[in-house]
C-alpha cells in the first residue's frame, strides 16, 4: 500500500490537522492550507510509480536422498520413509508393511526378542511407574491422556568379548575411639592390586539415533537368553528401524561399557575399607564378535496441562522409564520442611555444645 506524505509547500515541515481551525496547518511556519488542497498538494508530489521486476519464482528442489516410496501390498497406497524404515503402518487402511529389502543380506537381523507385553499393560505400567513419587502432582494419573503408543523394534549391535586387567587403588581405614576425656582417630593407609579376566556376552549398544541413549540404556536389561532367530512375521503390528548407526561406530561405546563393568567388579571385591580411589587401571579387550539383533520397546506419549511426556517401557520385561512432571507447591512444601528440619537439628547441636 502506498503512502502519502502531507508537508509545507513554504517550508517542507509536517502538515497536521487542526481540529481547531479545520484546516492544515504547518507548526514551523504557521501556513493554514484547505484539507483539499493539501491532498491536492500530496499527490502532486508523489513519486511515480514504478513497477518492480520480480525474478520468477522456483521452488526448491525436495532433497530426497535417503528417502524412499514404499507401496501397500492391501490398498496399493504409497508410504513414503527414510532409508532406515523396516516396518510401518498404511495410514490408509491400517495394514503393517515390512520392508522386507531392509531385513535382507547384511541388513538382516541375527536375533531378536519378540514383544511379551502387551499395550494393554501400558496404562497399568504408568500406574505403577507413578507409585510412591512424592513430587508428582496429584492430579496426573486422573488428567493426563495418552496420545500415542507405539510399539517398536529397535535395533542393537550385541558384542561378544573377552576382557583382561588389572586395577591397583589407594586406600584407606578409619578407625575412632576414646581414651578418657580424649577423642583417638587412626588412619591406616594401603595399596591395593586387583587383577583378572572376564567374558561379556551380549553387551548391548543401541543402532539408531533416533532414540537417546539414556532411553535406550535405561529401559535395559534384556533376558538374551529369550532372543530368537529372525522372523518377519514377529515384525507384523509393529513398527522396527534398521541401523543408522553402524557396528564400527558403536564400539567405542561397547568398549566403554565392558571396561567399567569390569572395573566395578573389581571395586566390589574392596570392602571394608572406609574409602577406596582407582590410582591406575589397565583393561584389554580382546577376541570380540558383533551381532545384530531387534529388540522390543514401546514407546509412550502422554499430555498433561498442555505438556507432552514421553515414556519408553519394556517390551520383554515391562521396565518403565521417563520423566514425570514435578508439582512446584510439593517442591517448595518439601523445601521448606526440610530446610526447618536442618535449621532445628543446628540449633540443637549448639545449644548441647
Amino acid at each position: 500500500m502506498a503512502t502519502v506524505s502531507f508537508k509545507c509547500a513554504c517550508c517542507g515541515a509536517e502538515l497536521k490537522f487542526s481540529a481547531e481551525e479545520q484546516k492544515m496547518k504547518c507548526e514551523y511556519c504557521g501556513t493554514e492550507f484547505e484539507p483539499e488542497a493539501a491532498s491536492e498538494l500530496a499527490e502532486a508530489s508523489a513519486p511515480a510509480e514504478q513497477n518492480c521486476e520480480w525474478n520468477n519464482y522456483s521452488p526448491q528442489e525436495i532433497n530426497a536422498e535417503g528417502m524412499r516410496v514404499y507401496s501397500c501390498s492391501s490398498c496399493g497406497a504409497e508410504i513414503t520413509g527414510d532409508g532406515t524404515l523396516a516396518s510401518s503402518f498404511c495410514p490408509y487402511c491400517g495394514n503393517t508393511i515390512v520392508m522386507g529389502d531392509q531385513l535382507d543380506g547384511m541388513l538382516r537381523p541375527d536375533y531378536m526378542i519378540p514383544f511379551k507385553v502387551d499395550k494393554n499393560e501400558v496404562s497399568e505400567k504408568l500406574k505403577k511407574f507413578c507409585k510412591g513419587k512424592l513430587l508428582l502432582p496429584g492430579n496426573f494419573l486422573s488428567a493426563h491422556r495418552i496420545e500415542k503408543t507405539e510399539g517398536l523394534y529397535v535395533p542393537y549391535w550385541l558384542f561378544d568379548a573377552g576382557a583382561d586387567g588389572s586395577v591397583r587403588y589407594r586406600a584407606e581405614r578409619v578407625s575412632t575411639w576414646r581414651e578418657g576425656q580424649y577423642e583417638v582417630t587412626r588412619t591406616d593407609h594401603y595399596m591395593l592390586f586387583r587383577a583378572g579376566n572376564m567374558y561379556f556376552e551380549h553387551v548391548p549398544v543401541d543402532g539408531t539415533t533416533k532414540l537417546g541413549g539414556e532411553i535406550t540404556e535405561a529401559v535395559e536389561p534384556y533376558t538374551l537368553s529369550d532372543a530368537v532367530g529372525f522372523n518377519m512375521a514377529y515384525l507384523s503390528g509393529f513398527l522396527s528401524d534398521r541401523y543408522d548407526v553402524d557396528a564400527e561406530q558403536s564400539k567405542p561405546r561397547a568398549n566403554e561399557r565392558i571396561k567399567r563393568s569390569m572395573e566395578e567388579a573389581f571395586r566390589d571385591t574392596c570392602g571394608g575399607y572406609t574409602s577406596v580411589i582407582p590410582e591406575q587401571t589397565n583393561i584389554s579387550i580382546t577376541n570380540g564378535n558383533v551381532s545384530y539383533a531387534l529388540l522390543p520397546m514401546w514407546i509412550i506419549s502422554a499430555e498433561y496441562e498442555g505438556k507432552t511426556y514421553t515414556f519408553a517401557m519394556n517390551g520383554q520385561t515391562g521396565r518403565f522409564v521417563g520423566e514425570l512432571p514435578v508439582s512446584k507447591s510439593k517442591f517448595w512444601g518439601f523445601f521448606v520442611l526440610f530446610t526447618a528440619i536442618i535449621t532445628g537439628l543446628i540449633t540443637l547441636l549448639f545449644n548441647l555444645l
